[in-house]
C-alpha cells in the first residue's frame, strides 16, 4: 500500500520541501522534471511555473544533472510554445528544457505484445518526476498520473491513438508498464473540467489541492475522489474502474489502488 502526501495549503514551495525532505536519499544522478506542456495555454492546462522551481530548488544540490521536458500536442508546432511560461521558468533557473520530438525514438514491445515508439529520454534518466495537473479530459475522461506518460510517445503514435487506430486507453496503461515515475507531484489547486485545455473549451475552478505519491493508479484513485464532484466528465461515473485506462493498468499490476494519506 502506497502513501499519498497531500495539502490543502497553496504554497507549492512549501509542500515540495517537505516532500522531497521523504525522498531526498533516493534522489541522485540525472534527473528529469517531466512537466505537461501540451499546449501553448497556461496553468491550470499546463504545469505551473512555481512547480518546476520548487522542485529544481530542492534537489539541485543532490542531482548530477536536471533537465526539464515533455512533447507538446500532435496539432502544435514547436515555434507556438517557444515562449511558454515553462520554457522561461527552465531558461531563468537554467535547465535546459527538452523536447522530445527533438531527440530519438525507439520502438518498444510490452509483455503483451503492444508495440510503442516512444522516447529515449526517459531511458536514460536516474531519476524522474513527474508534474502532471488533475482534469477532465474529452477522450479519456480523466488527466492526471497514469495519463501523463502519453508525452512519451512519438506524434505517430499519438495520432493512431486519437484516431482510433490503436486503443487509447490500453495504450496508456502500456506505457505505465514500460516507465515509472519516482515521484509524481499533482496539482490540483486550479483544475480544468469540461475539456483537458483551455483553447478545447476546459473550464478553470478551484479545487485546492496539492498531493504527491511513487503510485500512479493510487494517484489517479484519489484524484478522481477529488475531482469528480465538480467534473463535467466524470458525473456519470460512480467508480474510477470505468475509466478504461485505470482498470487495464490495474489489471497489468502496474500499481495499487490501495494507498494511505498523509497532510503534510
Amino acid at each position: 500500500m502506497s502513501t499519498i502526501y497531500f495539502t490543502q495549503n497553496p504554497d507549492r514551495k512549501r509542500f515540495v520541501t517537505s516532500l522531497i525532505s521523504r525522498f531526498r536519499n533516493d534522489i541522485e544522478g540525472k534527473v528529469l522534471i517531466k512537466v505537461n506542456l501540451v499546449s501553448y495555454n497556461p496553468y491550470p492546462t499546463t504545469t505551473h511555473p512555481e512547480m518546476i522551481e520548487a522542485v529544481y530548488e530542492q534537489i539541485k544540490s543532490i542531482a548530477s544533472e536536471i533537465i526539464c521536458g515533455d512533447g507538446q500536442s500532435i496539432d502544435l508546432p514547436i515555434k507556438i510554445i517557444e515562449n511558454h511560461p515553462i520554457i522561461e521558468k527552465c531558461k531563468e533557473l537554467g535547465i535546459s528544457f527538452v523536447n522530445f520530438y527533438e531527440h530519438p525514438f525507439i520502438k518498444v514491445k510490452t509483455s503483451r505484445g503492444f508495440t510503442l515508439k516512444v522516447s529515449e529520454i526517459p531511458f536514460q534518466q536516474d531519476f524522474i518526476i513527474s508534474l502532471p495537473i488533475l482534469k477532465d479530459h474529452s477522450t479519456v475522461k480523466l488527466t492526471n498520473a497514469l495519463k501523463d506518460k502519453f508525452g512519451y510517445l512519438a506524434k505517430t503514435e499519438r495520432l493512431k491513438m486519437h484516431t482510433k487506430v490503436k486503443n487509447i486507453n490500453r495504450g496508456i496503461a502500456e506505457l505505465n508498464s514500460i516507465f515509472k515515475s519516482n515521484l509524481i507531484i499533482c496539482d490540483a489547486l486550479k483544475v480544468l473540467v469540461q475539456a483537458q485545455e483551455f483553447r478545447h473549451g476546459g473550464k478553470e475552478k478551484d479545487l485546492g489541492y496539492l498531493f504527491a505519491g511513487t503510485d500512479s493508479i493510487a494517484l489517479d484513485y484519489y484524484g478522481y475522489k477529488l475531482l469528480q464532484p465538480i467534473s463535467i466528465k466524470l458525473k456519470n461515473i460512480d467508480n474510477p474502474l470505468q475509466i478504461k485506462y485505470i482498470k487495464y493498468a490495474l489489471d497489468y499490476g502496474v500499481g495499487s489502488k490501495d494507498y494511505n494519506l498523509e497532510e503534510i
